[in-house]
């Protein structure tokens, strides 16, 4: 690891969908990457905000496997934007990390 690196959890790399919602709205966005304290989205274009926000993220792996988790976005870049996971769902984000090591497994 870089001795450049502050992130407290190690980030993998991913591409996946995601739905970021907050107070009934609702944009599609991919997953970047995922860490056991958040996730790096791609910023929706109609995106509106730049103030820290409460949203649950749908992260999409296939029809069957949807896992959701609530999130503040913390960061807002011009191409993306982090989020970190709220305490207390454990189980959801140790879901998600599996989830995540499957992704494009079954391609050639």
């Amino acid at each position: 690891m870089s001795t450049d690196e502050k992130r407290r959890f190690p980030r993998l790399p991913i591409f996946s969908a995601a739905l970021i919602t907050h107070a009934g709205q609702g944009w599609l966005s991919e997953v970047r990457d995922l860490s056991q304290g958040g996730a790096c989205l791609a910023r929706p274009q109609h995106w509106a905000g730049d103030d820290r926000r409460r949203c649950r993220i749908y992260f999409i792996f296939d029809q069957e496997t949807v896992i959701a988790v609530e999130a503040d976005c913390v960061r807002h870049g011009q191409e993306d934007l982090g989020f970190e996971f709220q305490p207390a769902q454990e189980a959801a984000v140790e879901a998600l990390l599996y989830e995540s090591r499957f992704i494009g497994k079954d391609e050639p």
